[in-house]
């Protein structure tokens, strides 16, 4: 019988087999290493200067509630309510439905929590705020967005969990807004990850090793 050679892995199966070994990876990491990444990541990213500006008006940031085995950021959350910065946090609706909610006080930013599991032992659904739900389009009063991802290479590539929401909702985030996936250190990477037309770079990685722009 000849050799038949196997043909080569779609970019969806590509995507699904490095998404399978990346949260298998991130199994081993602990509520308390979760919290303590957070910190980190909060403490490098309001040391950008975007944060220690003179403003007339409250700065507007985007930003994801944590869930399951992500970096927790609750740590981010709570400091910028603490300065008095606006927040928008994601109501993820049903399917790539778009929306989110504003919270502009730290009591209301406090009630927000780091799901780990749900209730069948699936995967977790982000804590979404007892809130108005906004439009997709409330993302453009974003003066900074801070999305999850499993990884992220060199060139802005980022790989999220599949369902294509942040690559949908980007479309209505300011052009000069800068957009930063957050992930754990060793999931910014070296090699290029497999990409779609659909997927939209990022603009800067926030590990807890810290901040790093791409060119």
């Amino acid at each position: 019988m000849p050799y038949m050679n196997q043909s080569k892995p779609t970019t969806d199966e590509s995507k699904r087999e490095l998404r399978h070994k990346l949260l298998k990876q991130r199994r081993y990491m602990t509520a308390t290493d979760r919290v303590a990444a957070g910190e980190r990541c909060a403490g490098a990213l309001f040391a950008l200067p975007l944060f220690s500006r003179p403003r007339t008006t409250p700065l507007t940031m985007a930003c994801h509630v944590s869930m399951g085995t992500e970096i927790n950021t609750l740590p981010i959350l709570n400091e910028a309510a603490a300065r008095g910065i606006h927040l928008l946090v994601p109501r993820l609706g049903s399917g790539r439905e778009l929306g989110w909610s504003r919270l502009t006080s730290p009591d209301e930013v406090a009630r927000l929590r780091h799901e780990t599991v749900s209730a069948t032992g699936e995967m977790p659904h982000p804590h979404e705020p007892d809130a108005e739900t906004l439009p997709a389009e409330a993302l453009a009063d974003a003066d900074v967005i801070v999305l999850p991802a499993l990884a992220v290479d060199h060139g802005g590539n980022r790989l999220g969990r599949g369902a294509a929401w942040y690559d949908h909702a980007l479309a209505f985030a300011p052009d000069a807004s800068p957009r930063i996936a957050m992930c754990w250190t060793r999931e910014f990477v070296d090699e290029t990850l497999p990409t779609q037309p659909h997927d939209v770079r990022v603009d800067a990685v926030l590990t807890p090793r810290g901040l790093t722009f791409i060119p």
